[in-house]
């Protein structure tokens, strides 16, 4: 194990929990559980892996030897990995520390149902600033009426009521989940003009819209599209969901909505996802 390791463990369950590697100090690790937990194995680009689950889930273990945890891949550390380290490296050598003296995987099984209670596979709580809080952002999205004369009319109004903070932080989440389905798997799942190496038409903007439908059609639906390339719309997309928050924020202002997410949405910027 190496520092920066993210490796995955198989629960009783068949689900797939991860943990991120911060630290090997002679025969011990400093690690955390992340808020990953999902029906498949993730890959590196997926932000939960970055995110510790809480703060009793960022600890110190004894190194052992355990087969059951599958190795994903490395990552170099970011700013708050190395703020943790360092707070932890003090600790340690102060002999302040509370030694877990389990392997990772026998800490999943006693705390992982309990872990389980508190939120569902794809509804992890949010503390990033930058992205809405899960519960609010799908709150906006069951406002959609795709079949009404104007399908996001109750939408704007909704969100409307937000602050301009908030209408930035819903337009951060919507990019991310636009982002997550720009794999060449969902792609291929989209109708007559799927992608295809070989030959054949195929869309960018479209395969876009398209995406855009998985996530006005709501949660239950984009999660299941997100682990499920195959479930993907076939021929239709909602090309009016990327101006949602545009039309609520000039409606409420009175101004130009000019905010630019850190996620890029547009097809093939999901680099691993096109791998």
């Amino acid at each position: 194990m190496e520092n920066g390791d993210i490796y995955a463990y198989k629960t009783p369950n068949e689900f797939y929990s991860t943990i991120r590697i911060l630290k090997v100090a002679e025969n011990k690790l400093f690690f955390y559980v992340t808020r990953y937990y999902d029906a498949e194995i993730p890959q590196l680009e997926n932000e939960r892996l970055y995110l510790p689950y809480d703060a009793s889930s960022i600890r110190w273990v004894e190194k052992n030897d355990v087969e059951d945890l599958i190795l994903i891949g490395y990552k170099s550390l970011n700013e708050q990995e190395a703020k943790l380290i360092q707070k932890a490296q003090i600790a340690y050598n102060k002999s302040l520390l509370v030694t877990i003296l389990i392997p990772y995987y026998k800490w999943f099984n006693k705390n992982g149902l309990a872990m389980l209670k508190e939120m569902p596979a794809n509804n992890l709580r949010q503390e990033d600033e930058t992205t809405l809080p899960e519960k609010a952002f799908w709150e906006v999205i069951e406002q959609i009426q795709l079949d009404a004369d104007d399908p996001l009319k109750k939408a704007r109004e909704k969100l409307e009521s937000f602050t301009g903070k908030q209408m930035e932080q819903f337009e951060e989440t919507l990019a991310c989940k636009l982002y997550k389905l720009d794999t060449k798997k969902h792609a291929r799942e989209i109708g007559e003009h799927a992608f295809h190496e070989e030959s054949g038409y195929f869309s960018p903007d479209y395969f876009l819209y398209i995406r855009c439908l998985c996530v006005a059609k709501g949660k239950t639906f984009y999660n299941k599209v997100l682990r499920q390339p195959c479930l993907m719309p076939k021929d239709e997309g909602f090309e009016e969901l990327l101006e949602l928050t545009h039309e609520a924020y000039e409606e409420k202002t009175g101004e130009e909505f000019d905010y630019i997410p850190s996620k890029d949405y547009e097809t093939f910027s999901n680099k691993e996802g096109w791998k």
